[in-house]
């Protein structure tokens, strides 16, 4: 298990966000990863859509995660199951083969 943490991120339906949130926490797991945050703003019609993925930033890489099954709590926070990571966007720059 490996845990992650960042300062902002997005929970995404389609191109559009769903919510903001952060300070966050992720901890992988074998079958996905489960997300804590605090939630900035929302959008509660679109956070009950189908197809709503998690994107965080990590260092100069982007993080996108299927959302399995999201919770908004009371006190402003939301915890969330992920599933395999997506996609990894950025990070080190490719040398050019010359």
């Amino acid at each position: 298990m490996v845990q992650i943490r960042g300062v902002t991120g997005e929970v995404k339906w389609s191109y559009m966000t769903a919510a903001i949130f952060g300070p966050w926490r992720i901890e992988t797991l074998p079958d996905g990863a489960t997300l804590d945050g605090k939630i900035v703003s929302f959008d509660k019609y679109r956070m009950t859509r189908e197809g709503l993925t998690v994107s965080v930033m990590v260092g100069r890489s982007r993080l996108v995660y299927p959302v399995v099954k999201v919770d908004i709590h009371g006190d402003g926070t939301l915890s969330a199951h992920l599933g395999p990571r997506l996609s990894q966007q950025g990070g080190a720059r490719e040398q050019s083969k010359e």
